[in-house]
């Protein structure tokens, strides 16, 4: 199972680190190449450098919001086959010069024998330290560092930022792509105001946390996971303005699912955008449209 640490250890195998570095923010297509670099050596141990996106926006960027949370993060990168992901907060590492964090923290804290970045990638103190600095100080430590070019889809390199675009603007076909793997959201259910069990159209409530890219308000083809089986569904993101709401909620009817989830986290994936949010002027005409998006 994946060991998950603050400290900046050697991973418990014993074995020396390949680490991977980077925020790796939703793991698109040109993360995981990277990542897959990290794994490919058998003799070290895989491990992932990166920093809780929590203690990274306040400090870097504003308005920065994160395509998943850093759970979902984790999860990932344990399927991948990682070891041990070294994940401290943004302010404990960030007014290192970027040799002292190479040396100390990389290779006598990890243990790294090798290291694998993006093209992009900047660390130390005002981001300093790039893909040269760290072949540079690795090289006299005999660390091997494999720099991952990017990966471009449609003519354009893939980003992070590309991708919040895209959610954005509710073309998640092209978020899709561009992850590598559907876009969504594992969130625990909440209580919303039961007007859907009311209308015999039972929905599950979602609340999208703060500093979490929002997905063009409307109305989604949706898939669910429920313990091991998937349910096709049709997904609400919005302030639902037919019952008014200050949280931005997703709410996810599923026609053949019956069953009570609160509390419990399901896994939403957003397939394609079917339409804008509307509001309603009566329950009835709410359940007619219910009924048809299910259709």
């Amino acid at each position: 199972s994946l060991k998950v640490t603050k400290e900046f250890i050697r991973p418990d195998s014993g074995k020396p680190a390949s680490v991977a570095l980077g925020l790796f923010d939703g793991i698109h297509i040109g993360h995981t190449k990277v990542l897959q670099q990290a794994l490919k050596n058998r003799e070290l141990a895989p491990c992932v450098f990166t920093y809780t996106i929590s203690s990274f926006v306040p400090q870097i960027k504003k308005n920065y919001l994160a395509l998943m949370p850093d759970e979902q993060k984790c999860a990932i990168l344990e399927r991948m086959g990682f070891e041990q992901v070294v994940m401290p907060d943004f302010s404990s590492f960030k007014d290192m010069e970027p040799e002292e964090f190479v040396e100390k923290m990389l290779i006598q804290g990890m243990g790294a024998k090798e290291l694998s970045c993006g093209y992009d990638f900047t660390f130390g103190k005002g981001g300093a330290g790039t893909t040269e600095t760290l072949c540079r100080v690795a090289e006299r430590h005999g660390v091997k560092v494999n720099v991952v070019e990017p990966v471009t889809l449609d003519g354009e390199p893939v980003s992070s930022t590309r991708i919040r675009k895209a959610v954005e603007a509710g073309d998640i076909p092209t978020a899709n792509r561009l992850l590598g793997r559907p876009f969504g959201f594992s969130l625990e259910v909440i209580h919303g105001n039961h007007i859907g069990t009311g209308l015999g159209t039972p929905t599950i409530n979602q609340a999208i946390p703060e500093g979490f890219v929002l997905p063009r308000f409307g109305v989604y083809a949706s898939w669910c996971r429920v313990g091991g089986q998937f349910f096709y569904g049709v997904t609400n993101v919005g302030v639902k303005p037919t019952v008014g709401s200050d949280k931005v909620l997703a709410e996810t009817w599923m026609p053949e699912f019956s069953g009570d989830l609160y509390g419990k986290r399901v896994r939403v994936f957003l397939l394609e955008f079917l339409r804008p949010e509307q509001k309603f002027h009566s329950l009835d005409e709410l359940k007619a449209a219910i009924r048809e998006n299910g259709e």
